[in-house]
């Protein structure tokens, strides 16, 4: 495919974006990245840039430290370029909805990646509900020994998965959010755990998250009235009356970009990022 698309940060997720596009079937690729790539490690050599102001493409994929979204999200927004940005967008709602501003007045898409929307597993589970009603109670465990970050808290990059799960599932925003932070590690630059309260009209939900963890947990279960549902994100496993239930085989990550790229999602996406956005800076 020739569509020009610019990747603005060639880090962890970077590279896992980058992966992704070549498997799609883009190859007109431009990587923004300050430090040398090993082109090696990557397995192909792509045009490397410097400065992501120097960047011309028709689509870009921001992937930098949360601090500098704003920024670098404005830059291409203000020359009417797509843009894919890593959540969360921003921690403050008032420059998300600047930036909506801005795409609005370009008639660009700011989409940003819930990559849970598009798990295969929340797929069913939301068929369930539609099914059976909404839940009386959900939790949401999502818990392990890192990565860590520096850029923003667990509740920012963790629990907003978790919201955005809720958020999705529910198809409703919070009435209340209570947020607890705190340190498990005292050595920690961020806080590396969070416990979120999150009351709906008829649902409750409690997140535990921690970069800080012995095990990794990614358990939730779905109270219903007369029923549990069991989900373990580990193994992608829905347990239903004791029973698994099937789900599709999928990547959630081709799904958010095919999304982006075709444009299909842009007022469901700016929704439940203001939202998830409102629900977090609580």
């Amino acid at each position: 495919m020739n569509k020009s698309i610019g990747i603005v940060g060639f880090g962890y997720w970077g590279k896992i974006i980058f992966r992704n596009l070549r498997q799609l079937g883009y190859s007109n690729i431009t990587i923004c990245e300050t430090k040398e790539i090993e082109w090696v490690e990557v397995g192909e050599k792509h045009t490397q840039i410097y400065d992501y102001k120097e960047l011309n493409c028709e689509s870009v994929f921001v992937v930098v430290p949360v601090e500098n979204h704003y920024k670098v999200c404005k830059h291409f927004l203000e020359r009417g370029i797509d843009v894919f940005c890593e959540k969360p967008l921003d921690t403050n709602l008032e420059n998300c909805l600047e930036l909506y501003k801005i795409a609005e007045k370009h008639n660009c898409n700011l989409f940003v990646d819930w990559i849970f929307v598009y798990n295969p597993a929340v797929s069913q589970i939301k068929k369930l509900i539609q099914k059976f009603g909404k839940p009386i109670s959900i939790i949401a465990n999502r818990m392990n020994f890192g990565p860590v970050r520096n850029d923003v808290n667990a509740r920012w990059d963790l629990a907003s998965h978790d919201v955005s799960i809720a958020c999705h599932l529910l198809e409703q925003v919070p009435q209340e959010s209570k947020w607890l932070d705190f340190n498990r590690n005292k050595n920690s630059t961020q806080n590396d755990s969070s416990v979120g309260i999150l009351t709906f009209s008829n649902t409750s939900v409690q997140i535990n998250t921690s970069w800080h963890y012995g095990i990794k947990n990614r358990m939730y279960v779905f109270e219903f009235e007369d029923f549990f549902v069991h989900w373990d994100d580990n193994t992608n496993t829905i347990l239903y009356r004791n029973e698994i239930v099937p789900t599709e085989e999928y990547s959630p990550l081709h799904m958010s970009i095919k999304t982006f790229l075709s444009k299909n999602d842009k007022q469901n996406n700016k929704k439940l990022t203001l939202n998830i956005t409102s629900t977090l800076q609580h």
